[in-house]
């Protein structure tokens, strides 16, 4: 996917990039403009697939920008990233096609919540017009039951390494079921962001939350390593290990709401629980993966479609 991103301030352009590449998706390429004029001659000749734009820029604001890819018809989404705040204007870009308008300073979460549904729908058209590149194929197999989408094994093996102090090694394996030697085991259960109601849970064992729990904050290699060996988690390891569970909220996606899922809530499963054991044992919509860093041994952690 080609993402045009304009801005006359180059370091609004790296934040931009930053926060697109934490999404996780693979084949994202990139080009940046200066102002509108600029764009668009990057435009016809590179035919991005998105554009992300400020609105006040020298020769040619954003608006401008937009007009004149909707007289061209060039058919290409435009976003807004802008300290605009008329409503007559903001009124003006909604009522031109505005993919989404994001007021400056913005979060990650903010911008990854506007994106999604657009890189999303993206993706599933290559899938259905037969374009999609080669060599993604686990890409397409992304798992799906309804509108709920899981990760791909490289969009998750992306977020994770972007968030790692170490190189974190995935690979897919057989269905997780719960083990006597493997626990505490880790539970996350992500739903919708206005109802309670859960479309999918992520179980971590033993193993695999320590290694989660290396992301963010430094934990000295000793202290991860007497976990693993003791059966200890400890409250920086837990508290990281939750926290790596939020930021992989972005992956998991409801298309028919358009909207990211949300983590609800976390619990440490101490000993054998049936209902989980028996999603585990039924459930096909799924990612099952093997986790593994230097010094952390190898972990199984699993994402079900609920």
């Amino acid at each position: 996917m080609k993402i045009l991103i304009v801005d006359d301030s180059r370091a609004m352009q790296t934040i931009v990039r930053r926060g697109i590449e934490q999404l996780g998706y693979r084949f994202l390429q990139f080009k940046q403009a200066r102002n509108g004029l600029e764009a668009l001659d990057i435009i016809r000749v590179w035919e991005p697939s998105f554009i992300i734009s400020d609105w006040h820029m020298p020769e040619m604001s954003g608006v401008e920008l937009l007009h004149a890819v909707n007289r061209e018809m060039l058919g290409i989404h435009i976003g807004f990233v802008t300290t605009e705040s008329s409503e007559e204007r903001l009124a003006e870009a909604q009522q031109a096609g505005a993919a989404f308008i994001i007021q400056k300073p913005f979060d990650t979460k903010t911008l990854h919540e506007a994106l999604l549904p657009i890189i999303q729908g993206h993706t599933e058209e290559k899938e259905y017009d037969g374009t999609q590149h080669q060599g993604t194929q686990e890409e397409i197999d992304q798992t799906t039951s309804e509108h709920i989408v899981l990760p791909s094994i490289q969009q998750l093996s992306e977020k994770l390494n972007s968030l790692a102090l170490h190189n974190i090694q995935l690979q897919t394996t057989s269905h997780m079921s719960l083990s006597s030697s493997k626990y505490p085991y880790l539970l996350g259960l992500y739903g919708d962001k206005k109802k309670q109601s859960v479309h999918a849970i992520t179980v971590a064992d033993h193993n695999a939350v320590c290694i989660l729990g290396t992301l963010h904050n430094k934990i000295m290699d000793g202290a991860v390593q007497v976990s693993v060996a003791d059966k200890v988690l400890g409250k920086r390891i837990m508290a990281n290990s939750k926290k790596t569970l939020h930021h992989i909220e972005t992956l998991l996606y409801n298309k028919k709401k358009e909207q990211t899922l949300l983590l609800r809530s976390t619990n440490v499963m101490h000993k054998e629980n049936l209902n989980i054991q028996k999603l585990l044992s039924k459930s096909d919509h799924r990612l099952d993966v093997t986790i593994a860093m230097k010094g952390c041994g190898v972990g199984n952690l699993t994402f079900i479609v609920s």
